[in-house]
């Protein structure tokens, strides 16, 4: 961390800013400039008290120099970073061009996912989405999936949304609960996995999936904040992996009336300041509402969202699991096309983005000018 002091910060309030510092259990070191003084903060500074530090007599700002996630982390020139790309089954994430993953909140039958997959291939989407095996917190919440019960009901499952993609062309992305089950994802020929909420945090399936060639969606926990969900991504791309796509599906809130509160301001945290990474946005858990999906996964888009992820059915009313959320085949339809044109929308505005690290510069250089300008000082 760098504690960058004002060019009029007296030497009193330089000397108080790192006492301060040293007694909160830090090493500082200093750096003096002809008009501007850095102060080096060495240790854990998750613990550092910013808020207070930053509004200290003489402080500018704080300036962080490193991030915990080293390989989730943005690289390349600030002005024109580095951007993964994860290949999903011939499908190019984080690209030129919007990838849109849709389907059934589970795959309930042979029919129904075939139905699904005819659904998802005619609106436009190039993915197709389903749940073989679903994740519940209590025995009595109801479905848990076709291939809940032993591993040869879970082969079956996966043979039948592998299939229905097949058969409309359509990779076939698939949540994995247990680490034990990779093999039979890999064998089954799904394209890429999904790591649900509940299981953001599963140390053990994370490590595992270093290992395998397939790529991740990995679903953001609902009580994570931005930097910690990302170490948990790290987690994964420590062994070398790069083929991971983080997903905001939305957070634990004072909100009660949608099922979680989808953060767009990470969306946006992720893309343009965090990480390189591919961003997906999942309306459909972030809302929880049929009629809501539509507008913010709009909104994801415009924030930097280059992955949408949409459940819908070919009748939600009679969908085993979130029907509540499932889009019908009209709304899915007309949501490809909405979320396209906001996708070419958002190519042209995205060149009038300016970061702040291009401009700051000359602007520090005007500080004790305009200070001198607009309130008499200096």
């Amino acid at each position: 961390m760098i504690i960058k002091m004002q060019t009029v910060a007296t030497a009193g309030e330089i000397a108080a800013v790192e006492a301060r510092v040293r007694d909160l259990g830090y090493t500082t070191g200093k750096m003096i400039g002809e008009q501007v003084t850095l102060i080096g903060v060495y240790g854990d500074i998750s613990r550092l008290p910013v808020d207070e530090i930053g509004q200290m007599p003489g402080v500018e700002r704080l300036i962080p120099i490193s991030r915990a996630y080293k390989r989730v982390a943005q690289k390349g020139d600030p002005l024109k970073p580095i951007r993964v790309t994860v290949d999903i089954g011939g499908v190019t994430a984080g690209g030129a061009d919007l990838v849109v993953i849709a389907g059934p909140c589970s795959v309930e039958s042979e029919s129904q996912i075939m139905d699904a997959a005819r659904v998802v291939k005619e609106a436009g989407a190039q993915c197709l989405r389903g749940g073989v095996v679903k994740y519940r917190s209590s025995p009595y919440s109801g479905w848990e999936g076709l291939g809940s019960s032993d591993q040869d009901s879970l082969r079956r499952g996966l043979e039948l949304i592998v299939r229905a993609g097949r058969e409309f062309e359509l990779p076939t992305v698939v949540e994995i609960l247990d680490q034990a089950d990779l093999p039979l994802y890999e064998d089954a020929g799904v394209a890429c996995l999904q790591i649900g909420e509940p299981n953001s945090k599963n140390q053990a399936l994370l490590n595992r999936l270093r290992e395998t060639p397939l790529p991740v969606i990995h679903k953001r926990g609902n009580s994570l904040d931005t930097e910690a969900y990302l170490l948990w991504v790290e987690r994964m791309l420590t062994g070398g992996k790069e083929n991971v796509i983080l997903c905001e599906r939305g957070i634990t809130s004072c909100n009660r009336y949608t099922r979680n509160t989808l953060d767009l301001g990470s969306v946006a945290a992720f893309h343009y300041q965090l990480s390189g990474l591919p961003v997906a946005i999942d309306a459909s858990h972030g809302t929880g509402i049929r009629d809501l999906v539509f507008p913010l996964t709009l909104a994801g888009i415009t924030a930097g969202a280059s992955v949408v992820l949409v459940e819908a059915h070919p009748n939600p009313l009679v969908a085993k699991s979130d029907g509540m959320q499932g889009l019908f085949p009209e709304q899915l339809q007309g949501l490809v096309r909405a979320a396209r044109e906001t996708w070419l929308a958002r190519v042209r505005t995205d060149r009038e983005y300016v970061p702040s690290i291009a401009l700051q510069r000359a602007y520090e250089a005007r500080m004790q000018a305009d200070r001198a300008r607009f309130f008499g000082e200096g």
